[in-house]
């Protein structure tokens, strides 16, 4: 069984302003731009808690500057790309930690690019941003 969370911050997000500017100078019409860190977890069907386990897990998550949402949709959404390491092999461990009942932990980074109506932009508009600037493809690849 996969449990996907999506770990954002309440505070401003530099690298998402970042990204942003970046995009915007590139032509990209886009006003605004969130991204989330995205954990996912293969779990046994018999493990419960995990969501208080993430929660304490500092490296995940610091209720002091970070919002942890558990998602119920284990890829992209739409007008959402995800970039991961170009080798996806999934962990074992957080923070040097073994969680009870996961068997894998991925990491991922989610990304969504809106228009000045607050509405996804084009498809297009996001391939560009994803070619030329969100994914490195020496290293990672672009979950859709």
């Amino acid at each position: 069984m996969i449990r996907t969370f999506a770990v954002t911050l309440t505070i401003p997000d530099n690298e998402a302003f970042t990204a942003y500017e970046t995009l915007a100078r590139l032509g990209i019409p886009v006003a605004r731009v969130t991204r989330a860190d995205v954990w996912q977890f293969e779990v046994d069907a018999s493990e419960r808690g995990l969501e208080r386990t993430v929660a304490s897990i500092e490296t995940i998550h610091n209720p002091n500057k970070h919002r942890l949402t558990e998602r119920d949709v284990h890829g992209p959404a739409p007008g959402e790309i995800w970039i991961a390491p170009l080798d996806d092999a999934p962990a074992t461990t957080v923070a040097g930690r073994t969680l009870p009942g996961v068997r894998a932990v991925r990491r991922r980074t989610a990304w969504r690019l809106l228009d000045d109506t607050g509405r996804d932009v084009a498809p297009e508009h996001l391939d560009h941003a994803v070619e030329t600037f969100l994914c490195n493809p020496a290293f990672q690849v672009a979950l859709r």
